[in-house]
């Protein structure tokens, strides 16, 4: 009975084996003529004309083969055409490999399946794993993108994509072009690599690698970062940045820089830990922490700075707080919190307000430096609960100051030191001269006025509360 069990099980296990030898071994169909003959021992068979052959749910079609039986190989050459099941591969020259059922391509070579066309100069496609490595002016189309690259793993069962050299994902909103680029399809994500840039909403993002979610239309790009604005010639760079499309918004951290290009003199340069851009129409970008502002002879401190472009694309707008500081030539202006406007790149208009309740308020202050060496420790001062300074050419007009108004000022006879004038009131309103000399005030109420000749200028008072000469201006990076 143990013999017969045993006879009984090696004859299964014997065709078991012959039927498995069998799936493996290429089987010719068909041809219209067909010759045989030993070449080093080894059996080869030359098919010519129509030629079929078949291994398991594979179907291999040429005009000319070359089967080498005990390699279980076949060289394709013509017209070669190989299917399975709702793929379809087509070359001018393969070698079909029946062992572990791979096809290298040459001369060409396009994949059709009912998720993509893949076309390429040649490659390697394995019939049991699914996989395509296509090589050389590689191009896979799909109804919703399209890959060209060097080189490209396509794997049929997920749709994912592995493209090198020179690749470019196009998509129905974007465009993204890398070194290297892992493509996942079904997940809607796109993981870039060296030399990144991605095209979209109006703008263009550079990094060192990023990664795409198309379904939430959203990237994260990191390393050596940089934001092209292409309808305002801004260019925003940094380490680190998030772009949201859906909602316009992106920011960028990590040595950010906001510079908006026009000429060297008027150049905007914004630096800070964060920037923030919003890109509604009109467009804001809001840079936060250790804010540094540069343009041309205009610069400022703060710890927030709103930059935003306005309906007239002739007028921009800033706003700095908390307690910020502007420079502009030889003024200094301090405040709880700055509003300033530019027209036609050039600075307009500047309004500094005291916020009450404000933890630490205090009061506007403007001072301007004497631009005579002789007198470079006389400084003319400005102070009041708001106050509001317009420019012409690039040089002061007038300030009005409202509120608890108090003004020194120094007066010159001849480019000669001839005294000083202390000013209070109300609400104050100060014209200068082209030089930038205080020609005029208007004191509305309560005003005290006090002239110190030059001989007594020792004996008063001549900075008023507040004076705070800074010189940590910020320089361009």
């Amino acid at each position: 009975m143990i013999n017969t069990l045993r006879n009984i099980a090696i004859i299964i296990l014997l065709l078991t084996g012959s039927a498995l030898y069998s799936q493996d071994k290429i089987e010719l169909k068909k041809s219209d003529q067909l010759t045989g003959k030993t070449i080093d021992g080894k059996t080869v068979r030359e098919a010519t004309g129509n030629v079929h052959f078949v291994q398991g749910n594979v179907n291999v079609f040429c005009n000319d083969a070359i089967q080498y039986i005990d390699d279980n190989k076949i060289e394709l050459k013509g017209n070669v055409k190989i299917y399975q099941d709702t793929l379809s591969l087509f070359t001018s020259k393969a070698t079909y490999y029946g062992t572990d059922k791979h096809a290298v391509c040459e001369g060409g070579v396009t994949l059709k399946d009912p998720n993509a066309t893949l076309r390429a100069d040649g490659g390697v496609y394995y019939f049991g794993e699914a996989k395509a490595i296509f090589k050389g002016d590689v191009i896979i189309v799909n109804p919703t993108y399209r890959i060209t690259s060097k080189e490209l793993t396509y794997l049929r069962n997920t749709e994912d994509s592995f493209a090198k050299g020179d690749v470019i994902v196009t998509t129905d909103s974007a465009v993204i072009k890398a070194e290297n680029i892992d493509f996942y399809k079904r997940q809607g994500k796109t993981y870039a690599v060296q030399n990144v840039s991605i095209d979209s909403d109006s703008s263009t993002i550079y990094s060192d690698t990023l990664t795409d979610y198309s379904f939430e239309k959203k990237s994260i790009a990191v390393g050596n970062v940089r934001i092209l604005n292409l309808r305002n010639n801004l260019v925003v760079t940094g380490m680190y940045a998030e772009n949201y499309d859906r909602t316009k918004y992106s920011f960028v951290k990590g040595n950010a820089k906001l510079t908006q290009v026009e000429n060297e003199k008027d150049t905007l340069f914004i630096f800070s830990d964060v920037l923030e851009t919003f890109r509604t129409v009109p467009e804001r970008y809001k840079a936060k922490e250790n804010v540094e502002i540069v343009r041309g002879n205009f610069l400022a401190k703060a710890d927030t700075a709103v930059f935003a472009k306005t309906k007239d694309a002739n007028v921009e707008e800033m706003s700095l707080f908390p307690r910020p500081i502007i420079w502009q030539d030889n003024l200094q202006l301090t405040a709880d919190s700055v509003y300033a406007q530019i027209v036609n790149r050039k600075l307009s208009m500047i309004y500094a307000k005291k916020l009450e309740g404000y933890p630490m308020s205090k009061n506007s202050f403007l001072l301007t430096a004497n631009r005579d060496t002789f007198f470079v420790e006389r400084y003319d001062q400005i102070t009041g609960r708001d106050i509001k300074i317009k420019f012409e050419n690039d040089t002061i007009k007038n300030v009005n100051v409202y509120k608890n108004s108090s003004s020194i000022y120094y007066v010159y006879d001849n480019l000669k030191a001839n005294g000083v004038n202390i000013v209070d009131g109300e609400n104050m309103y100060i014209t200068f001269d082209n030089s930038q000399k205080v020609s005029k005030i208007r004191i509305e109420k309560n005003s005290k006025g006090q002239y110190v000749p030059e001989a007594k200028i020792a004996t008063v008072q001549t900075r008023l509360p507040g004076f705070i000469l800074r010189t940590d201006k910020p320089k361009r990076k």
